[in-house]
């Protein structure tokens, strides 16, 4: 692209004569005054085609910032009638730089080009956000997310098609950013002539659209791009404001007060499981699209289990996050705080909290993670507390991953067991099940328990059904899918429990809702959570929790937020 002073050419745009040529030169004065006095006239077709390719970038950059200015920042707003809107920034912009010379102008392109396409990043990045966690982009927060993303994308639609769509991605924003400032270059290259009126009919449209939209507040008209860059700079004020806030509560421990002592004693003896289910969210039981397959499902469990002789226990929790980002509910739940961004799970895991970890750790428990998405480093695994932490590599899966999903739930419970049997001492574990994960495909079904082996009893089943890009070009196939995978989980678990959960305390619960593709807009951040034993005098002790009996939730709010479960939990299992 051409430098933004970089003058016309002279054999093309040199004037006529006279006073014409002086008012040219007034208004660009690169321009050159040394034609003869009959060359280039204004009616010869050699001054209208430079006009006419100045007027065409001018279209195209106002083509552009009207895109830019309209795109909206959340998916509900991807509508046609958008399109009919008209930005006050765009008339506004105009009549600003046709009143702009030289070096003023120049810098001023240069300054709507950097404004739209900053702009334009954002809602690019709140569409995305909002599709995926029903929230708004914090730069303060988010950007570690990019590679929880970028892994997601890869296992969804394969390694070159995640490179091709985010370079294509990001050259098509760029390009757009670098049309706009070219096309308003082509302002400069206009006579005053021509400008004059562009700068009155910019400034009628403007007055009268203002006039307008304080009266009547019209939807046709909108004047919100300053607004959407001060509300971006007003949350990560929130956020810094949130982190002090924060910090003060990372020292403020409510279990202080309980001493060590007969800690989880109505636990004595007794293993403590917790499965975090991946994407089991409280619209799977509810939405009228799922329900009958897992209300279903949940009774079947129930009555399989209340014939071995399990009770069981089942509320709603309301998790820190929606559509991704398992390890802030994983972090909520373990610490008793609302760690509900990245900045405070940062800030978690470098704080002295005990985690519930730790906790069951101090009491007498051995304490192990089995974490198959857990796939690179993992430092944070210190903070937990737990005695040994497994990570896919360390699980002994031999057979083939289901896409971005490394093995099925079944061979992770199965290692599940192998751990906890191995060890003499009672085991508080921590448990990913992932199965659930988009992209939901393949589905996995169970094998018998005994055949699972080193996994790759699974290898034919990775094979089975439609890739990834073929699921998800239809979204109804999606959420289909979605169901089966939630529907698959559960059967694991109530199979797991029924065959290997004697003398075992389990809490059974969804990390976050799945995204606004599978709930719909405006959806609860709430997932079910069941507490499983084949003692009845550890349920009675949250008879107080409002939860109801069985596997199927009871109707209404959650009962508490995920960060109130570490306390509620330990004083309901400890003293007498």
């Amino acid at each position: 692209m051409a430098p933004l002073s970089a003058p016309p050419s002279r054999k093309r745009l040199a004037p006529a004569s006279g006073d014409e040529a002086q008012v040219i030169a007034r208004n660009s004065p690169s321009v050159s005054l040394r034609a003869g006095p009959h060359r280039n006239a204004p009616g010869d077709r050699a001054w209208r085609r430079p006009l006419l390719r100045a007027s065409l970038r001018l279209t195209l950059a106002i083509l552009l910032l009207f895109a830019a200015l309209i795109l909206p920042s959340h998916p509900a707003g991807l509508t046609v009638e958008r399109l009919w809107r008209l930005p006050l920034e765009v008339p506004a912009i105009l009549f600003a730089l046709c009143l702009l010379r030289g070096r003023a102008f120049a810098w001023g392109v240069l300054a709507v080009a950097l404004f739209t396409g900053l702009s334009t990043f954002l809602k690019l990045a709140d569409l995305g956000t909002f599709s995926a966690f029903s929230r708004p982009f914090n730069p303060m927060v988010d950007v570690p997310i990019i590679v929880a993303g970028w892994h997601l994308l890869t296992g969804t639609i394969g390694l070159s098609s995640a490179i091709a769509a985010i370079v294509g991605a990001l050259v098509l924003w760029f390009s757009a950013s670098l049309a706009i400032a070219w096309g308003l270059l082509g302002l400069a290259r206009l006579p005053a002539s021509a400008r004059r009126p562009i700068a009155l009919i910019s400034l009628v449209v403007l007055g009268a659209g203002a006039a307008f939209l304080t009266v009547s507040g019209s939807p046709r008209l909108t004047a919100n791009a300053v607004p959407f860059l001060t509300e971006r700079m007003a949350l990560m004020q929130t956020s810094l404001r949130d982190l002090a806030a924060f910090n003060k509560a990372l020292g403020d421990d409510p279990l202080a007060d309980l001493p060590a002592e007969g800690r989880y004693s109505a636990l004595a003896g007794k293993d403590v499981v917790i499965l975090f289910v991946e994407s089991y969210g409280r619209s799977v039981v509810e939405n009228t699209r799922y329900a009958a397959r897992t209300t279903n499902r949940l009774k079947a469990v129930e009555a399989e289990l209340i014939e071995d002789g399990y009770g069981i226990r089942s509320g709603w929790v309301t998790s820190p996050t929606m559509g991704g980002q398992s390890w802030l509910a994983h972090g909520t739940l373990l610490s008793g705080l609302w760690t509900d961004d990245q900045a405070r799970y940062d800030r978690l895991i470098a704080s002295h909290r005990e985690s519930l970890n730790r906790l069951f750790q101090t009491s007498g428990w051995s304490t192990i993670a089995v974490m198959p998405a857990i796939t690179m480093d993992w430092p944070e695994a210190g903070w937990f507390g737990y005695d040994e932490a497994y990570p896919a590599v360390d699980l002994g899966y031999r057979g083939l991953p289901f896409n971005w999903v490394t093995m099925p739930d079944q061979f992770t419970l199965a290692a599940l067991e192998d751990k906890r049997r191995a060890r003499e001492e009672p085991v508080m574990a921590e448990v990913a099940l992932i199965s659930s994960h988009a992209p939901w495909t393949p589905i996995p079904h169970l094998v018998p328990w005994d055949e699972v082996g080193d996994g790759s009893i699974f290898d034919e089943q990775t094979k089975a059904g439609d890739p990834p890009s073929v699921v998800w070009a239809d979204p109804e196939r999606v959420r289909l899918q979605y169901a089966k995978s939630i529907d698959y989980a559960l059967e694991t678990i109530g199979s797991y429990v029924s065959r290997f959960g004697k003398d075992t305390v389990f809490i059974v619960l969804g990390d976050h809702q799945p995204a606004s593709i599978i709930t719909g807009p405006d959806a609860s951040r709430d997932v079910p959570i069941h507490v499983i034993a084949d003692d009845p005098a550890v349920l009675n002790r949250i008879a107080d929790w409002g939860f109801a009996r069985g596997m199927i939730p009871p109707e209404g709010p959650a009962a508490f937020r995920m960060d109130d479960f570490r306390e509620r939990f330990t004083r309901a299992m400890s003293g007498e």
